[in-house]
């Protein structure tokens, strides 16, 4: 073996034993060094296949629009539809931007003045709102069924969980109908034991929406399979 090869095998298992110092598994330290980069692609992409607004240097604007379908809304957890729209806004632009993809959001300040000067915009249509604060993409959010603790535990032990609808309007589509929905069962910490004196309610709270976004934003937008390697979870 010449020098240079070497070299490089040194580097390899130094990248390696760094790694696992750090307390990532082995398994998956092998995966993230030695697994090709590549992309997974977004289930329900918010940019058109077709039309003006397909290539990734042209600018598509996006309206996100958080909202609870029930009042069973844990005290704890009050005002999680704003937080979450405000995290996936900046999730969809940073992970936008690691796309080199031209996408803004629309800032949550607009859409509450919206609200405030259209008292009967639940009534509205999603496309409808997107289209007045000049979005040409809507991401209706519902959150249903919010928990904050384990069953069965007491209250003792954290595990948040939550059931999502989501919808994907298009505003030039004047019937309203959306072009892509689903529902996101979400369970956050998924396997490991969470008691509630390791941290308090409102940092649970911040992981669990900080999760949840994440979650939902790769349901759009195009990501590295490294970056989920790396979340372990």
């Amino acid at each position: 073996m010449n020098a240079t090869g070497r070299w490089a095998r040194r580097a390899v298992w130094a990248t390696l034993v760094a790694v696992l110092t750090i307390g990532c598994s082995p398994l998956t330290t092998i995966a993230f060094l030695f697994r090709k980069d590549e992309k997974v692609p977004a289930e329900y992409p918010l940019r058109p296949k077709e039309g003006p607004k397909r290539e990734k240097d042209q600018e598509i604007v996006v309206l996100v629009i958080c909202g609870v379908n029930n009042s069973r809304v844990p005290v704890e957890f009050a005002g999680m539809d704003r937080e979450l729209a405000q995290i996936i806004a900046k999730k969809l632009a940073e992970e936008a931007k690691e796309n080199k993809e031209k996408l803004t959001v629309v800032a949550a300040a607009k859409l509450e003045s919206f609200k405030a000067a259209n008292p009967n915009w639940k009534s509205m249509r999603p496309a409808a709102i997107g289209k007045r604060l000049g979005a040409d993409v809507v991401l209706d959010v519902s959150l249903g069924n919010i928990n904050i603790y384990q069953p069965g535990s007491g209250n003792q032990f954290y595990q948040g969980r939550a059931n999502v609808d989501v919808s994907v309007y298009d505003t030039t589509d004047t019937s309203g109908t959306s072009k892509g929905q689903y529902v996101h069962p979400f369970a956050y910490p998924k396997t490991e034991i969470n008691p509630v004196e390791n941290q308090p309610v409102s940092l649970f709270k911040q992981q669990f929406v900080e999760h949840l976004a994440r979650d939902l934003v790769r349901k759009h937008l195009d990501y590295k399979q490294s970056a989920e390697i790396a979340a372990g979870d």
